[in-house]
């Protein structure tokens, strides 16, 4: 079994069979950029990266990729593009993989449902899927022991985040199951 999907499942697709063609689906609730209730609220203190910062932060970030991830985004090129996304949907001044874990990591790109949440383009596909940033982050960075545990919490459920605020995406606010 993909571990990917194990963690993901199949994401919400955002197109049908060709890159680029995006087809209107009634059921799929539509991932917005910032218009959670805390991207609209901390706003005004959202200090984005450069394109300078975002490349050193994925330069920082990649030491600590998990080998799952390496194989599984099958480039570092692939990897980094994810990554970068990571970089440009959080504040300059806040890191939610190497951070302070006393401190939170809002999210301020896509949400969907007051969750923080990205669009990719999953390896070997060509249709956008939309994921909860928590789960791909684990997947990216997790140690196989918080892995296993994570990978119980149903695919189409997101993370808990013990300081209680869905659009924070350090990965030291996961909770974990006992």
């Amino acid at each position: 079994e993909n571990p990917f999907e194990q963690m993901f499942g199949e994401g919400k697709k955002q197109g049908k069979d060709r890159p680029g063609k995006k087809k209107k689906d009634p059921d799929r609730q539509k991932a917005t950029k910032g218009t959670g209730l805390l991207s609209r609220k901390h706003a005004a203190k959202w200090t984005p990266r450069s394109e300078e910062e975002v490349q050193q932060t994925v330069r920082g970030w990649m030491d600590y990729v998990h080998s799952r991830a390496r194989e599984y985004f099958v480039s570092d090129a692939k990897l980094e593009e994810v990554l970068s996304e990571f970089a440009k949907g959080t504040d300059r001044n806040a890191d939610p993989v190497l951070g302070d874990p006393s401190n939170c990591a809002y999210w301020f790109g896509y949400d969907q449902d007051n969750q923080a949440v990205i669009k990719i383009i999953k390896p070997h596909e060509t249709e956008e899927s939309v994921i909860h940033v928590h789960r791909v982050l684990a997947y990216i960075f997790a140690t196989d022991e918080s892995f296993d545990r994570l990978g119980k919490i149903p695919t189409t459920d997101p993370f808990t985040m013990d300081c209680g605020n869905q659009l924070c995406v350090h990965l030291a606010h996961v909770a974990l199951l006992d």
